[in-house]
Formats: structure tokens, C-alpha cells, sequence
């Protein structure tokens, strides 16, 4: 009886399995009569949401059963008396393996499920996505070649921006990348491919040895092309982002060479009709540096001087149309000081002047205010701020 008891779970367990695999679905049932063409189109994308549902259910019953048979297994082996140490220890790291897997696809479940309900908020910005690409897939870089991975990346001249969210977009990316990393094991190593085309950026992920029959399901519908080591959602998850970024994902293969492509569309961010002139007045170079760069990757032509003297000698060199100062400038000239000779110089009352300190307090504000700037921003300035303060603002007319 007790025995009995120990095994009648499992065999109902077993039961169910057999039920589960052996009934069929409910038969899809043609459109009412008497609909008009937009409720007999609201009645088939209903029925295919449903269908889409029961399939989603199936896949997801399909890869939980296969950690939790091996986790009930190993429950079998550790009751075992006597086990010898050995034994039980590779019983036990097979049940953790278990349980991250499990853990990671009830994770990339309810990452996706917020996804479709529209409970992610994207914190955008105006950033590189080349530069995005090169970053993150650095930082993976040796783990990849750990993995006997040659990992390529093209990227275009220039900077492709788009109106984003990094941490998202990085995700985005790094499904795409394990996907192809663990699709096809033997095979050439991971092509990542940046381009720009008419208004979208192209980011593609390509590996060879790993093509997509006609007949295939769609890679990136969930559990659609199952792969050892992922939770079945990466993709699904990849999709989701991009499509929240006004995007969209597909599936190529183009050949038995070229193998499977995973191509994301998005796009991109709004050009200036033409740069600004910038000068950025900073007593640290490598603060100048760094804010050059991102000036000259939204569309500007940034220029740096690290003191006051050097500052009004830009100008007098060449007028810019905005200039960043910092308030805390070595002597003789501190920045407000600056900012005061700045508007005497010809043309200098029509100059943007953007303050930039570590302080944002009222008393600095009004200092600020009161030495001729236009605008204070407390330091770091995000990418974001920038572009926004200087969209617009239109060139400076040529005199």
C-alpha cells in the first residue's frame, strides 16, 4: 500500500502525459454566417491568437516535462540507500542544472508576457548602435572564444543612430548572438553585420551549417526552433524588443553556406538637416574628449579648450553656435567669467551658452543666469539631454 501511494503521483503523472498526447484540439470552426468583412477578419485573427495560445501551452508543457523527468529521476537516485558520494554528487549537479533551466525559461516567460502586454518602458536615447554592437559583444568576446567561437563583426563608417534603449538593445543582441552560437555546434563561427539601408539600421546575426527548411516554423515564434542550452524564448524575447522600437525581426537562409541569418530592422533616428558648431570648455581632456565624441557621433563638429584664455581665442577664431562651459575653470577666467566676455565678442549675444557643473543648486543657478547663460546642466549630461537641447536650435546664419 505504501508503495502504491509513492508511485500512484508519478503514475498519474504518466497518465495525464499519455492523455495530453494522445487528444486532439478543438476543430477551428468556419466564420458565423452574416458577418461583414471586418468581424469575419476580427473572427479569423481570433481563432489564430487561440490557435497561436494552445501551441505556446503544448511547447511550454514539452519543456518543462523534460527537466522535471530528470529532476524526478535524480529525486529516485538520492533515496537510493547507500549511494556511494560520487553518485549523489553528480545527481545533485544535475538537479541545479535542472532547476536554471527551468528557472530561465518561467523568467524569459514572464519577460515576454510583459513584453506583449506593454508593461516594458523603454528608456530611449539618441545612441550609436555601432558603437552598441562593438561594446557588448567585446565584453563577450573572450567567452565565445573560450567556446572555440571566431566571432566577426562589420560595421559601417560612420555612426548609426537610432532613438533607443542600450540595456534593451543589448539584450536584444546577446539573444541573437546565443542563438546562433549554440544553434549549430561544429560550424563556422558567428558573422555580425551592421548596415544602414534607406531609413532603418540592418543588424544581422549569421551562421553557417544551420539552414531553415521552407517548412520550418518561424525561429523567432516562441519555442519555435528549440536549441540546446536557451530557454526556446531568446528569440521570441529579441522580436519583442525590436518590434517596441518601432522594428521588426525575420529569419533567412540563403544558402547551405551562409547558412541561418537572424535579421532586425530598426529605425533610424532623425538626421539633422546640418550640424552645429560646439565648443566645449573643460579644464579635464579626458571629460572634453568624451563629450567631443558624443557631439560628433549625434551630428556636430565639437571643438575643446581646456581654459578661459584658450576658450575666448576659439571664438575670436571662429564663432561657434553653442558653446558648453564648464563653471569651474582654473584662474585667471572661471567659467562665469568667461561667459560675461564671451557676450561682449561680436556676434557673442546670440551664442548659446549651456553652463556645466557638478552642482545643481539654486544659488548656482542664478550665478549662472546672472553671467550670461542660457542653460545650466549638472554633470554627466546624458545623451538624451544633448540631443534634445540642440535639435533645436538652428545653425548660426554665415556672416
Amino acid at each position: 500500500m505504501d508503495e502504491a501511494k509513492r508511485l500512484g503521483p508519478r503514475m498519474n503523472w504518466g497518465r495525464r502525459n499519455e492523455l495530453n498526447q494522445t487528444s486532439a484540439g478543438p476543430t477551428p470552426s468556419d466564420p458565423p454566417e452574416g458577418q461583414t468583412p471586418s468581424e469575419r477578419a476580427l473572427f479569423l485573427a481570433l481563432q489564430e491568437a487561440d490557435r497561436r495560445k494552445d501551441e505556446l501551452l503544448a511547447a511550454l508543457g514539452h519543456e518543462l516535462r523534460n527537466p522535471m523527468s530528470a529532476l524526478a529521476a535524480s529525486v529516485g537516485l538520492l533515496r537510493q540507500e547507500n549511494l556511494p558520494p560520487e553518485k549523489r554528487q553528480r545527481a545533485l549537479d544535475l538537479m541545479e542544472r535542472q532547476i536554471y533551466a527551468m528557472s530561465s525559461t518561467v523568467d524569459d516567460l514572464l519577460e515576454l508576457s510583459r513584453l506583449n502586454r506593454g508593461r516594458i518602458t523603454l528608456e530611449r536615447q539618441i545612441l550609436d548602435l555601432g558603437c552598441l554592437v562593438s561594446c557588448t559583444l567585446e565584453d563577450r568576446r573572450a567567452e565565445f572564444e573560450s567556446q572555440g567561437l571566431e566571432l566577426s563583426v562589420q560595421l559601417p563608417d560612420g555612426p548609426v543612430r537610432v532613438n533607443g534603449d542600450p540595456a534593451r538593445l543589448g539584450e536584444l543582441l546577446m539573444h541573437l548572438v546565443t542563438h546562433a552560437a549554440r544553434s549549430a555546434p561544429g560550424a563556422d563561427g558567428i558573422q555580425v553585420h551592421l548596415a544602414r539601408e534607406g531609413l532603418e539600421a540592418r543588424l544581422s546575426v549569421c551562421r553557417g551549417g544551420s539552414c531553415l527548411a521552407p517548412e520550418s516554423p518561424d525561429p523567432f515564434e516562441p519555442f519555435g526552433r528549440l536549441v540546446a542550452g536557451t530557454s526556446g524564448l531568446g528569440l521570441s524575447l529579441a522580436r519583442g524588443i525590436a518590434e517596441l522600437h518601432g522594428g521588426s525581426a525575420r529569419a533567412l537562409s540563403p544558402g547551405t553556406r551562409t547558412g541561418l541569418c537572424l535579421e532586425i530592422r530598426l529605425p533610424l533616428a532623425p538626421e539633422l538637416e546640418k550640424g552645429l558648431d560646439v565648443l566645449i570648455v573643460e579644464d579635464d581632456p579626458d571629460s572634453a574628449e568624451l563629450m567631443a565624441l558624443l557631439l560628433e557621433s549625434l551630428g556636430h563638429r565639437p571643438r575643446t579648450a581646456h581654459d578661459g584664455p584658450h576658450a575666448l581665442q576659439a571664438v575670436q577664431d571662429a564663432l561657434p553656435d553653442v558653446v558648453f562651459c564648464d563653471l569651474g575653470l582654473p584662474a585667471p577666467l572661471d567659467g562665469c567669467t568667461v561667459a560675461r566676455m564671451l557676450r561682449q565678442e561680436p556676434g557673442g549675444e546670440d551664442l548659446l551658452l549651456v553652463a556645466l557643473t557638478g552642482s545643481g543648486s539654486e544659488r548656482d543657478r542664478v550665478r549662472s543666469r546672472q553671467a550670461g547663460f542660457d542653460l545650466h546642466l549638472v554633470k554627466p549630461a546624458s545623451p538624451e539631454q544633448l540631443h534634445s537641447l540642440l535639435a533645436t536650435r538652428p545653425p548660426r546664419a554665415p556672416r
